[in-house]
């Protein structure tokens, strides 16, 4: 079958359609089909630092979520049969077929297409993980969600109205998209390249400030983020786009009893995952 592979380089990784051996599934694996699959911004962050430089680094299938039928099942695969349409997160979903884990499949409803159900894994599981199993999102709070024009930011927005936030705040650059992230959900939309921002959380929110902070920006942001939380709220750092270090006032979160909780998928067993 085809494949694309990212292939690192001298100057990073790039991708190459190879031919290999069609995968088989054994125990609770499942064959998928597959007819899309979705492309993240992880991915493509990915390609500057696969370089051939690093000794450790070799060619690896590309692609982490994938819509497509079933066509084969194992043994131990339970549940599941073949002409199934289901959409799943797993390794190698750019090619015509996928290995996937029975427990990580779920069905597509009727109402969506193969395009756009290989663009709900990744980001909606991601997205759970940060606001429901971590953040532990309860009905009434106030949610900030940072870089909220992402999939995550979207996705975020729509499980957020779904569990009952009493107000959700989205943070963008750009202000253009404001309306755009009303359309889907948010109660207020805050542009974050102009000064303020803490102080108009805490008026989007009655002077409570943020229960709830699901941010994909990272170090620029951070202070301003602390600063923005409510008593006892949880900061979940689901991405560090805008970079990896920021500055914390200790005093801040000690008198805000605020938690940090950092989240990825990279540590994790597949098991956990």
């Amino acid at each position: 079958m085809t494949a694309i592979y990212l292939v690192p380089t001298r100057d990073g990784g790039v991708y190459e359609y190879q031919q290999v051996e069609r995968p088989e599934p054994s125990g609770s694996q499942v064959l998928v089909q597959v007819h899309a699959s979705g492309t993240n911004r992880g991915e493509l962050l990915m390609i500057r630092g696969f370089r051939s430089s690093n000794p450790r680094l070799k060619a690896v299938p590309s692609g982490i979520e994938f819509a497509g039928e079933i066509v084969e099942v194992g043994d131990d695969a339970t549940g599941w049969h073949v002409g199934e349409r289901v959409m799943a997160r797993g390794i190698g979903g750019y090619a015509e077929y996928a290995v996937a884990s029975s427990s990580s499949l779920m069905r597509i409803p009727d109402s969506l297409s193969y395009a756009e159900a290989a663009c709900v894994p990744n980001i909606f599981i991601t997205s759970h993980d940060a606001l429901v199993t971590n953040a532990q999102i309860s009905k009434g709070d106030h949610v900030v969600i940072t870089a909220a024009s992402s999939g995550i930011g979207t996705a975020s927005i729509k499980l957020a109205k779904l569990f009952g936030a009493a107000r959700i705040v989205a943070t963008t650059r750009d202000p253009a998209k404001s309306e755009r992230l009303t359309s889907v959900g948010a109660d207020v939309v805050i542009n974050t390249s102009e000064p303020g921002y803490p102080d108009k959380v805490r008026t989007a929110t009655d002077d409570h400030g943020a229960d709830v902070i699901i941010d994909s920006v990272g170090g620029p942001m951070f202070s301003d983020n602390l600063d923005a939380l409510a008593v006892q709220g949880r900061f979940v750092s689901v991405g560090r786009n805008g970079g990896e270090i920021g500055e914390i006032n200790l005093d801040a979160l000690a008198n805000k009893r605020a938690a940090l909780i950092g989240t990825t998928f990279r540590t994790r067993t597949p098991q956990e995952a």
